[in-house]
């Protein structure tokens, strides 16, 4: 009895000195959001739709307190916003109906530099591993619609945006 009682003593000590060690390690609290999320806006296909949708993306984005919409890939950029905007045609004349089909993919991981390295040094587990992270982390939609609907789909588009990653940064 008398050596689980020194035990017990001894065992105390040293939690209470644990304890008292850990009270002078200051902790780090997580950065407020006071830097802006830089995102890359990716845009591509026919050259009238892209300046119409890159005008109104930017506007609605914009709109976003902290976002910052960068068009040149650089250093901080966190998420990829990549659209391609193309006109539908129809017919053997092909003739433009006025609707557009849009592909937007989303991507919550991106630097310019992540496979270079390993490329050089033929290290392809790793390539492969993250380009399977990419894959993995990013959203990708196909949408048809009336060409007069097009701010209403780079509203849409900023929404998703908001609903699949700034949600989690929160």
């Amino acid at each position: 009895m008398k050596r689980v009682l020194i035990l017990f003593l001894l065992a105390s000590g040293v939690l209470s000195f644990i304890a008292i060690s850990l009270e002078g390690i200051p902790v780090q609290e997580p950065p407020a959001h006071s830097q802006k999320i830089k995102i890359f806006l990716d845009l591509a296909g026919e050259n009238e739709l892209i300046s119409l949708a890159k005008e109104q993306l930017l506007e609605a984005f914009n709109k976003i307190e902290n976002i910052d919409v960068v068009e040149e890939i650089g250093e901080g950029v966190s998420y990829v916003v990549s659209v391609v905007l193309v006109e539908a045609r129809a017919g053997t004349d092909r003739q433009k109906t006025g609707n557009i089909a849009a592909c937007i993919q989303y991507i919550d991981y991106f630097d310019n530099s992540i496979l270079k390295s390993d490329v050089a040094v033929s290290n392809w587990a790793r390539v492969d591993n993250l380009t399977e992270n990419l894959i993995e982390h990013s959203q990708t939609g196909l949408h048809l619609f009336p060409k007069s609907d097009l701010e209403n789909v780079t509203n849409r588009v900023v929404s998703k945006f908001q609903t699949l990653f700034l949600e989690k940064e929160k």
